[in-house]
């Protein structure tokens, strides 16, 4: 006798059968994937997100930038003439104070000295200077000097440092030139001139040479 399964039981069990094998499609349909970032976009959000802005920058950070230098012209025949006024000042001692002196100091400016400035200055070549040098004026460059702090009333006027600074040079033909100098006894006192040199057998000379003003400055 053969035994059938009641048609109900079949359709229960096909619907089972069916749930159960659906059940993971769903879960999957309906689960969301993330896709991780590819290396190089982390590095590169990394990077981004940890440099500081440039408003946040240390004022510290910034170097500043170093003071402009005076622009000396520079040529045979206008340090020759240099190396002329200064002899002049040194030999003659227009300034004043050679006997005060303790230094003798040299430098070069743009400066046309008209009237009182402390114009920015550099040292003379070294050769000049020990050509100008002698042991009654034992000159040297003006960055090798000492100068004392102004306003001390009490001061010595003797022992100060003298400083001379030869500054603009008019050459207005190739035989006559004008030169403005100055000289400064540390804050003491000071004063510009202009010289006027002409060239000679013997190289350039001074012809003559006027104050364009004397005072009692800053120290240089």
């Amino acid at each position: 006798m053969q035994t059938r399964t009641p048609r109900r039981c079949v359709l229960t069990l096909a619907f089972l059968t069916i749930a159960i094998l659906a059940a993971p499609l769903g879960a999957q349909a309906k689960a969301k994937v993330i896709t991780p970032p590819h290396p190089s976009d982390s590095a590169a959000r990394t990077t981004t997100a940890s440099r500081p802005p440039a408003s946040a920058a240390s004022p510290s950070a910034v170097t500043p930038a170093p003071p402009a230098r005076p622009v000396i012209p520079q040529s045979a025949v206008l340090d020759s003439i240099r190396e002329t006024v200064f002899r002049n000042l040194l030999e003659r001692d227009r300034a004043g104070f050679a006997t005060l002196a303790s230094a003798f100091c040299l430098s070069l400016a743009a400066d046309d000295f008209k009237k009182a400035s402390t114009p920015d200055r550099v040292d003379p070549p070294e050769p000049m200077v020990r050509r100008l040098a002698t042991p009654r004026t034992p000159a040297r460059r003006a960055s090798t000097c000492t100068f004392a702090p102004n306003g001390a009333a009490a001061r010595p006027v003797p022992g100060r440092s003298l400083l001379y600074t030869v500054g603009a040079i008019d050459l207005s033909s190739p035989d006559r030139a004008e030169a403005a100098a100055g000289y400064n006894y540390d804050g003491y006192s000071a004063g510009g001139y202009t010289f006027t040199v002409e060239r000679a057998d013997s190289g350039w000379v001074v012809k003559q040479w006027r104050m364009e003003w004397t005072g009692k400055p800053s120290t240089p």
